[in-house]
């Protein structure tokens, strides 16, 4: 079976690898689509990822073979899964807080990813899909699931307003679950006017430019000079994460979602004084993957504006090294 693999910084292949079989427990998945995530590009302009690692972790498809003890399953059902595979025993586990398991394993990243013609994965880490739920948005149950997960973090039933930083996927996502909430006032700073667009197209409010003008008087104006109730950080600059925290109101929560590789400094006097909670947010836990598939298939969220583009698995290269902040997400095509 042809998949993608990573041998060193900007060394992206196409490879010839065994079509595995399923063991106990196990499902043979013929992957239709899986998107490239922004962890995919770092690793490709870094080569961090050991060598002939399968690379991705965004993937719908379609069961191919079934493993012993997966009775539930059947050939030609419609699936995602949860890229993040738990051991089911450490005290997080037992606590349902999988995502920072002691041993796990995360498809792509430490165990043979989605960007293939075919996967092994647990059964238990499948979900199926309802006929009428189209592959293409099922593909994105994974990111959707990290913006449940962090809109999880806070109490969003009283808030007012909302001030998302940064609309790449992450961001729309959080942007697209604070509407299905009910939050009417959400504001969204984006340099990018092609994601700035779509944002609003999503529902963003008001659209701030961080290049024209003071955002954060636009931010105060906004609020009645009080600030953000909520405050979503998802461009992962120190300059992006030091904003969300002085636009954020006093008693409130800035939630920071995006991956930051420099040291960031924050004044705490005025975190301390205005007593702001800082919250991260990493991955998702199992019940929210599975939310985010209920989403999907009930038409709760469309994620359809979120793809920019659908290329051929002949054209990997391309989709690594041409994108642009003007594309959200771009979907591969395992059967072209």
């Amino acid at each position: 079976m042809k998949a993608v693999v990573i041998n060193g910084p900007g060394k992206l292949e196409i490879v010839e690898k065994p079509k595995p079989r399923p063991g106990p427990g196990e499902i043979l998945v013929k992957v239709e689509y899986c998107g490239i995530c922004g962890s995919d590009l770092h690793a490709f302009h870094t080569g961090f990822l050991q060598p002939d690692l399968t690379i991705g972790h965004e993937f719908a498809g379609i069961v191919s073979e079934v493993g012993p003890g997966c009775s539930s399953w059947s050939p030609g059902e419609r699936v995602t899964g949860n890229n993040i595979i738990i051991c089911g025993s450490c005290s997080f586990c037992l606590n349902e807080i999988e995502n920072q398991c002691l041993n796990m394993c995360r498809l792509g990243i430490t165990g043979q990813g989605t960007l293939a013609e075919y996967i092994l994965i647990p059964a238990r880490n499948l979900y199926k899909l309802p006929d009428h739920t189209p592959l293409e948005q099922a593909a994105l149950a994974e990111p959707l699931s990290v913006g449940l997960h962090a809109i999880n973090k806070v109490k969003t039933d009283s808030a007012k307003n909302a001030l998302i930083i940064g609309t790449g996927t992450i961001g729309l996502i959080v942007l697209s679950l604070l509407k299905m909430l009910g939050i009417e006032n959400i504001l969204v700073i984006e340099p990018n006017p092609d994601r700035a667009a779509i944002a609003k197209t999503m529902g963003a409010t008001t659209l701030i430019d961080p290049g024209q003008g003071n955002p954060d008087a636009v931010v105060k104006q906004l609020t009645g000079g009080h600030g953000a109730a909520l405050a979503f950080e998802c461009a992962g600059l120190p300059a992006t994460i030091q904003e969300a925290c002085n636009l954020a109101a006093a008693g409130s929560a800035v939630t920071v979602l995006s991956i930051c590789y420099q040291p960031v400094e924050l004044n705490f006097l005025s975190l301390v004084t205005r007593e702001i909670e800082i919250k991260t947010a990493f991955g998702k836990t199992g019940a929210e993957f599975k939310e985010a598939v209920r989403l999907i298939g009930t038409g709760s969220v469309d994620l359809t504006p979120l793809i920019s583009r659908i290329i051929p698995l002949s054209s990997i290269e391309d989709g690594f090294t041409t994108s642009t902040q003007a594309n959200i997400k771009t979907l591969v095509d395992l059967n072209n």
